[in-house]
């Protein structure tokens, strides 16, 4: 048999400790919130702090640290990202995609060789969450906003999250039979 796979390497540190580059597991996540009938994503643009895409729109997204689940990672990075208590929309939601993904897309693109869990939830809600940079990184977003999703197409996305917001809406009609498309 034959593989097109390339080996991990193995670098050691100056302290002399042994890390593998490998691949990495990334988490992005749709919150999806409709309120008095108008349906709105969260979204944030993506700062000068950033090491690529600054000033492209995304989804709030990240990198799992150690000893988080994915699940984890993803309510991790909606609170540092847009300040946003996922917990509190999980308690409201219609459908969720905490306790299994809706999407895993592992396939390599190029020099972007991430492991992508896609996590996400659907609520109806009486207001819209306040959103707060408070909790990021020094430059990592520079406007967060609830998005009406009539105006998905007038922005910029990095990472092809304008296509991830399309079938994050597909899997939602599919579960709870709500359609914005």
């Amino acid at each position: 048999m034959q593989f097109k796979n390339r080996p991990n390497e193995c670098v050691t540190t100056t302290d002399g400790r042994e890390v593998w580059l490998s691949r990495s597991v990334a988490t992005a996540v749709c919150i999806l919130l409709e309120c008095e009938g108008r349906p709105y994503i969260l979204v944030n643009q993506r700062g000068p702090g950033m090491p690529d895409f600054a000033g492209y729109w995304n989804l709030p997204c990240g990198y799992l640290d150690y000893d988080e689940t994915t699940a984890e990672a993803a309510m991790r990075e909606v609170w540092e990202e847009c300040g946003v208590n996922t917990l509190e929309l999980l308690a409201q939601a219609t459908c969720e995609f905490f306790s299994a993904p809706w999407d895993v897309n592992s396939t390599p693109r190029g020099a972007r060789q991430n492991v992508t869990i896609h996590h996400g939830l659907f609520a109806r809600v009486a207001q819209l969450p306040p959103v707060s940079n408070a909790n990021n990184e020094p430059d990592e977003t520079t406007d967060i906003r609830w998005l009406p999703l009539s105006d998905v197409e007038t922005l910029t996305f990095a990472f092809n999250h304008h296509e991830r917001i399309a079938d994050f809406l597909a899997h939602v009609e599919k579960l709870a039979g709500i359609s914005y498309r």
